[in-house]
């Protein structure tokens, strides 16, 4: 699969109004804990999201300029509106996610 491709997987949304994407690696503990958060909230907000294992998407990693797992960003078609790194809990994401 070209890097292209890759993208293209991660920026499927980009022309939806508001989504989200959700970067993670499988052996991080605290990616597992903030997925729980996220879906949980995301039950409640219904936005189009999507997960990557960042083990596998390098070139979004570097083009986005990632600095941790997890990190969820708050897009608007193709521009960022947040990024987020500290999950912190439910409550607090709902706040940042309206």
């Amino acid at each position: 699969m070209s890097s292209k491709q890759h993208i293209a997987d991660i920026t499927q949304n980009f022309n939806q109004d508001k989504h989200l994407i959700f970067g993670y690696t499988p052996m991080c503990g605290t990616c597992k804990v903030s997925e729980r958060m996220l879906d949980i909230a995301n039950e409640i907000l219904d936005l189009p999201i999507v997960k990557a294992d960042l083990n596998f998407h390098a070139d979004f990693s570097e083009q986005y300029q990632i600095q941790s797992v997890p990190v969820l960003m708050v897009m608007s078609k193709d521009k960022e509106l947040k990024r987020i790194y500290a999950f912190q809990s439910v409550p607090y994401l709902l706040e940042n996610l309206k």
